[in-house]
Order: C-alpha cells, then structure tokens, then sequence
C-alpha cells in the first residue's frame, strides 16, 4: 500500500489498534450490546481505507461508512474500501 508510510495514517492506525481494538471497544460494545453488520468491521474498514488512500480521503470514507451503520440499512453486509 503506498500511504503506509504517512506518519498521520500510522498514528491514527496505531490509535485505533490500541484504544478501540483494546479495552474501550470491547467495553462499549457489551455495555451498548452492538453486533457489527459489516465486513469487515468498522475498525478494521478504518485501518484498510488509510492505508490504501491515506489520511484524509481513508477518514471520509471511514467516516461514511460509519453513517451507514444504522437500523434502517438493509445493504449487503460485505464491504471492503
């Protein structure tokens, strides 16, 4: 991937590896009792976007992909950036 090595993109990678894949993630998830609909999750979506089209078009795509995930969204659950 070619924006890897943006310092912005490992940072927020390094970020939510360490505070949403660690305990805040899985504490908000059993205390809200949420189940991810897509696939693959949010974060790993996040992850992938910025490492594929760097910090701030991966952030408007992850972004979106976030408003998606509601009630109400009957897409297919499979969804790679």
């Amino acid at each position: 991937m070619k924006n890897e090595n943006n310092p912005f993109v490992l940072l927020s990678i390094i970020l939510i590896k360490k505070i949403w894949h660690g305990k805040i993630g899985r504490m908000y998830k059993q205390k809200k009792r949420i189940a991810c609909r897509f696939y693959p999750s949010c974060s790993n979506y996040a992850i992938h976007s910025l490492k594929k089209y760097g910090f701030i078009h991966g952030w408007l795509k992850t972004h979106q992909r976030i408003k998606r995930c509601t009630d109400d969204n009957t897409e297919s659950t499979i969804d790679y950036p």
